[in-house]
């Protein structure tokens, strides 16, 4: 059950904070402090957890330019959980068991923050995700911490939406944590009758599935799959099948704003509309955004994720500059549930006493060139 710790507010100090320090090789106060990072570099969501790896590496060296954390080195240890709990759940044993990390950031997709937490919960090492947003990481432990909003406040966004305008909808699930959890969420809060189709990360073919939703009579399709060519793939048959009805999906569409475009006319047709949740305008974004393209070589997808991602690795360097022992998780751990109103791109970030942080969902539609407000159409 999550401990609840009352908060003193951003930029005070943080006293009575007793944990006894985790035995560790890193007391060194000159050596590097290290800290463990899980994400996806391998697989089908790869180029999701390469674009945030380089991102963070990116900001780590701006850390330790500026003098690192209490003038140690931040030394990140990778390891890549393949958007996998399995996977994540190795991963982890190794960074806690291997690397003895007292901190980690991981991982992008939900399957892989949900197969981590039980190990860093057993072990009492602080996981803080930047991005995965599966309403069961709400439970996941009292060491597990994220800087991106719920599904729940997703799924209930497109419940709303669709509830305004639809009796019946057909879905179209990927059978990953992250689908799945939006999935019960959306349903539980539409009230219409749903047809739904789930299929497996395996799958490539769907015509059968667009076909019997061809046939039946519901008024539009949620497209719910995890970040990824999934989205590309659908999309293409859904076009190549002649689709007919409304297309509403979650984050997926923004994060591939390069696949939105290439489909523009099909998705103007059939008035496409996302929930995401988005930072408001940030130089500090654009700014990573252009480094990154000139390092690179490319321009970053998921903008969305990115501001997430900074944001986390902003709430890292604060809460172990704040510890008495940054290698001291349960320390760590009081001082992220007393964190409020922390400056952060998406705002003033707090955390409940769930570890969740206070940011919600919104609702886009596709203008032919980018995602605007549902409340700025013209």
């Amino acid at each position: 059950m999550k401990k609840i710790l009352l908060g003193f507010g951003f930029g005070l100090l943080f006293f009575g904070c007793q944990s006894s320090p985790i035995s560790s090789p890193q007391g060194d106060q000159t050596s590097p402090l290290r800290i463990g990072a899980i994400a996806p570099l391998s697989g089908e969501v790869a180029s999701l957890g390469i674009t945030l790896q380089n991102v963070t590496n990116m900001e780590v060296e701006q850390i330790n330019q500026e003098g690192g954390i209490k003038g140690r080195p931040l030394e990140v240890v990778w390891e890549d959980g393949k958007c996998d709990p399995a996977q994540a759940s190795r991963a982890t044993q190794k960074l806690t068991g291997v690397d003895k990390v007292t901190f980690i950031l991981a991982e992008e997709c939900s399957g892989g923050t949900l197969g981590a937490a039980p190990i860093t919960e057993k072990r009492k090492v602080v996981l803080l995700s930047p991005v995965s947003t599966s309403p069961e990481i709400t439970h996941a432990g009292d060491f597990v911490f994220r800087t991106a909003p719920s599904d729940s406040s997703q799924g209930k966004a497109l419940a709303n939406y669709a509830n305004t305008k639809f009796k019946k909808i057909g879905m179209l699930v990927e059978q990953v944590d992250y689908a799945v959890a939006l999935a019960r969420v959306f349903e539980d809060n539409f009230n219409g009758e749903v047809v739904r189709e789930d299929f497996t990360t395996t799958e490539s073919d769907f015509k059968t599935r667009i076909t019997k939703l061809k046939n039946s009579d519901i008024e539009a399709l949620f497209l719910d799959t995890n970040v990824g060519p999934k989205f590309e793939i659908i999309t293409k048959q859904l076009q190549e099948q002649n689709w007919e009805k409304p297309v509403f999906t979650n984050e997926a569409a923004p994060g591939l704003l390069e696949t939105t475009l290439k489909y523009a006319d099909f998705f103007l047709k059939h008035d496409l509309v996302s929930s995401n949740f988005v930072a408001p305008e940030n130089t500090r974004v654009q700014n990573i955004v252009a480094i990154y393209e000139q390092k690179f070589g490319e321009k970053p997808n998921y903008i969305n994720y990115i501001a997430a991602t900074l944001d986390s690795i902003d709430v890292m360097k604060y809460v172990l500059e704040q510890a008495t022992d940054p290698t001291n998780a349960e320390e760590i751990r009081d001082i992220l549930y007393a964190t409020k109103d922390f400056p952060g791109i998406y705002g003033s970030l707090s955390f409940d006493e769930n570890g969740d942080v206070n940011i919600t969902h919104s609702l886009f539609k596709f203008d032919g060139e980018k995602f605007i407000p549902v409340s700025d159409e013209q």
